[in-house]
């Protein structure tokens, strides 16, 4: 029988907890909730910074569209529910929602987005609607730019390979570039010697002209 093994904890896992609980700190400074903050940062963290790039991304524009859209959805539905029925409002704003993520190509955006939406629509107190929607874009911008600038001051194994992968390239481009300007130098220095083995046997002829004594009978 095999002996079971755990898993080992990984440098993301380690990162994002650091990431998330140096947040968390912060935050307790200014007696605000780190919440989306901290899930911004927990988004933002990925195996590769690309891969945090995009997932953090998502959650941050899925933040923006779901906030936005839900301060005219909140009025109308706590304020205007005696007209259309509510449920026709959340439709309304999800549907609102997901055409927008699909006009943005922010497909990934569409979960935290709904979440975001829903969250206001059903237990945000109407004075602090406004306030909570500016805060939570704000908080989650904050995490995932947070996570993203940890992942970049302490590149994966796999980032610090495609950075020296990267480097390589860079170097055989400009080494291509320079190899191209030295050909292109050879070609213009061939040019020169092309052009001054014209000009050779004009130059020696003027110089016997100014060379001969004045008076003296030229050549015919």
């Amino acid at each position: 029988m095999k002996k079971m093994q755990l898993p080992p904890i990984g440098g993301r896992t380690i990162k994002t907890v650091i990431s998330a609980t140096l947040i968390a700190i912060i935050y307790s400074f200014f007696d605000r909730s780190a919440c989306f903050a901290c899930i911004g940062a927990v988004f933002g963290m990925g195996n590769r910074i690309q891969g945090g790039m995009q997932s953090g991304g998502n959650r941050f524009i899925g933040t923006l569209i779901g906030g936005l859209v839900s301060l005219p959805f909140y009025l109308l539905y706590h304020e205007y529910s005696k007209i259309v029925p509510q449920w026709l409002y959340l439709s309304l704003g999800l549907l609102l929602l997901m055409y927008i993520c699909q006009l943005t190509r922010a497909y990934g955006g569409l979960q935290p987005g709904a979440v975001v939406f829903f969250v206001v629509i059903y237990t945000v107190s109407d004075p602090a609607h406004f306030a909570y929607v500016f805060a939570r874009i704000l908080d989650t911008g904050i995490g995932v730019v947070f996570s993203l600038l940890l992942s970049w001051l302490f590149p994966s194994p796999q980032d610090t390979r495609d950075r020296q992968l990267r480097a390589l390239e860079d170097n055989g481009k400009r080494l291509l570039m320079l190899e191209k300007d030295l050909d292109a130098m050879k070609d213009y220095q061939s040019h020169l010697r092309s052009e001054l083995n014209k000009i050779e046997p004009l130059i020696a002829d003027l110089e016997k002209e100014l060379a001969a004594p004045i008076g003296a009978p030229t050549e015919e």
